[in-house]
């Protein structure tokens, strides 16, 4: 079977860090039209009842609008980051890291099956950070024993926690719901966008670092192989 070909990844790094700023706008946008919904609840639960109807009906425009933005966003960045990890994992193979636990089509299809996809990416994003370790040889099969990454870690757990965003799809002050239960799942959404905008800087770090990993991986193996080359005989002029 061919060797996976090698690919740069840093064009695509680009457009992965600027789409997360776009993502990191949105968010803030999201928290501003759910603080402003908290604070409509609040002046009700303190008697304060001018202009409530109109503020009220603001407030859930202003939190739809900034949620559709917050969504085509997301979005955006989903379709990207998924190709990049493709590549990503493309590279490991090319890299010569065999036998990964979960191969390049993973990479894709691990994002759309339930539960499943609450741990198999970030599997497959902790083989990929230590298939690019710059220390492992071409081929060496001791490739899966390198260490795992820490901010790895960190961003999956800040994106597990922003899921709690979507509670904000489900809660309206026009709702029958009481203003206590509208509060706490205000707060909760609030929570969870804060969440996913922690995820989106430490998301733009893993890809801007995995990519330049990978190219320093692939720089060391043509090093190690100029250094083998050069101790062979020279037949030519024997």
């Amino acid at each position: 079977m061919a060797r996976a070909r090698w690919r740069d990844q840093r064009g695509l790094a680009i457009a992965l860090a600027v789409c997360f700023g776009f993502l990191l706008v949105a968010a803030g946008m999201l928290v501003a039209a759910l603080a402003t919904r908290l604070s409509v609840v609040h002046d009700l639960q303190a008697g304060r009842f001018v202009n409530v109807l109109r503020r009220a009906e603001d407030s859930d425009d202003f939190v739809s609008g900034a949620a559709a933005f917050y969504g085509v966003t997301q979005l955006a960045v989903a379709i990207l980051f998924i190709t990049w990890m493709y590549r990503a994992a493309k590279n490991n193979e090319a890299l010569e890291r065999d036998n990964p636990r979960f191969g390049p089509g993973w990479s894709i299809g691990s994002w759309f099956i339930p539960l499943a996809n609450f741990v198999i990416p970030v599997l497959i994003m902790q083989d990929l950070w230590k298939g690019a370790s710059p220390d492992t040889r071409r081929g060496d099969p001791r490739w899966r024993l390198a260490k795992a990454s820490w901010l790895v870690g960190i961003w999956w757990a800040m994106l597990l926690l922003s899921m709690l965003r979507f509670v904000v799809t489900r809660t309206s002050l026009e709702d029958e719901s009481s203003l206590s239960t509208i509060e706490t799942n205000t707060t909760i959404a609030i929570v969870g966008v804060v969440a996913a905008a922690i995820a989106a800087v430490l998301g733009a770090l893993v890809v801007w670092k995995l990519s330049r990993r990978q190219l320093d991986a692939l720089r060391a193996q043509r090093s190690a192989y100029d250094a083998d080359a050069s101790r062979l005989p020279d037949r030519a002029g024997a």
